[in-house]
């Protein structure tokens, strides 16, 4: 009798222990467990092997990863097998119509900011783009924060109203006093 299969015939419950640290399913564990004893019957066959236990449990390490990496690397599952059949226009990804909208929407708002008055577009890019503080922009562009506060309200709310008219979105629902707010800022009563 062959040392591998005296020992692979004292040791399978070992092995079997240490193969469902990686394969939980009892069907992989058997067939991974066939595939050692076959890889390491045929290497006694070329060659004596001294410490047939310790050859067994690296066979079975080497095999289990191979497994494990080949099952990685095929997809098995078809488009047919997933629960939704609309996967690509799922929530979790973005179609082709919420990127072109998106891109939309970015110009739309670089126009806004674009047309706001000069020292207006300042403080709004310095706070949404550079991400500075009220106290850092107005120690940057000299004025007081106070002011910083009124230009960066002002600048939003004139490019929000800018975007809402551009988008053909102004059907009288905006609130009579944030009409009212835009008005005075625009006329620059708020500053």
């Amino acid at each position: 009798m062959s040392a591998i299969l005296s020992e692979f015939a004292a040791s399978k419950a070992a092995l079997q222990r240490y193969l469902r640290r990686f394969f939980s399913a009892p069907q992989d564990v058997e067939d991974v467990l066939q595939e050692v004893f076959l890889r390491a019957y045929a290497a006694e066959a070329r060659g004596p092997i001294l410490l047939a236990r310790a050859y067994l449990f690296r066979v079975a390490k080497h095999v289990a990863l191979n497994e494990l990496a080949r099952k990685r690397n095929f997809a098995t599952s078809s488009m047919e097998d997933f629960d939704d059949p609309d996967v690509v226009g799922s929530e979790t990804q973005t179609g082709v119509e919420q990127e072109v909208d998106g891109r939309r929407r970015l110009a739309l708002f670089a126009s806004a900011v674009a047309s706001l008055p000069d020292q207006c577009r300042k403080v709004l890019v310095l706070k949404k783009i550079e991400g500075l503080s009220q106290r850092e922009i107005a120690k940057r562009l000299g004025i007081a924060e106070s002011t910083v506060e009124k230009h960066l309200a002002k600048g939003l709310l004139l490019s929000r109203d800018f975007m809402t008219r551009r988008e053909g979105g102004d059907d009288g629902s905006a609130s009579t006093s944030n009409k009212t707010g835009v008005r005075r800022l625009r006329l620059g009563e708020g500053e």
